[in-house]
């Protein structure tokens, strides 16, 4: 009777390293490395910044205040603008009170106290947090003489059609409402 029992124990014995290296032995898919060649510009076409925006607007920055946080935990940055010129979901002249999470600030997102921006901002989320759609994307500088200041390399990319492209090709300054009128075209 001890026979039968020690065949079954030195067959499990045998096969108890075997059965490692047969489930390590699985077919593998070969790995085919992504590589975008230096100086090319970013492929992905840009979500649509005015259609993802709750709010379009111009506006000087009044006050900044950073809010502990509360029993959600998250703590916030309190943007208070005086808005210029109301472009969607906000009225020209009111005092709109925007809620940032503090994270965005470690990343560079700062506001300046009198900084004038053309902002493109989410629709505010459950606990009333918005930020610019896209990041940078969505948020531009407004000069002294009330004009968005354009820079070459994001006309390219927010503008992705060529006739958009090209009639903003060479232009430095720009009014918010032919900006925001350029973007709508473009994403058409």
């Amino acid at each position: 009777m001890l026979f039968p029992i020690w065949k079954v124990f030195v067959v499990a014995l045998v096969l108890t390293p075997v059965s490692p290296l047969l489930v390590a032995e699985q077919p593998t898919r070969p790995v085919i490395p992504v590589v975008i060649p230096p100086g090319l510009v970013h492929p992905q076409h840009p979500r649509p910044v005015t259609q993802s925006s709750g709010y379009i607007f111009a506006g000087t920055v009044k006050s900044v205040e950073r809010v502990a946080s509360k029993g959600n935990g998250v703590a916030t940055v309190q943007i208070n603008f005086h808005v210029d010129q109301g472009l969607r979901g906000v009225r020209t002249g009111q005092v709109l009170a925007v809620r940032e999470w503090a994270g965005l600030w470690g990343s560079g997102e700062n506001y300046r106290l009198g900084e004038r921006v053309l902002l493109f901002l989410y629709p505010p989320s459950k606990l009333g947090l918005t930020s610019p759609v896209q990041g940078p994307m969505g948020r531009f500088k407004i000069g002294p003489d009330g004009q968005v200041v354009l820079n070459p390399g994001r006309i390219s990319f927010l503008a992705a059609r060529p006739r958009i492209r090209d009639s903003l090709q060479g232009r430095t300054r720009i009014t918010p409402v032919e900006l925001v009128r350029f973007l709508r075209s473009a994403e058409e």
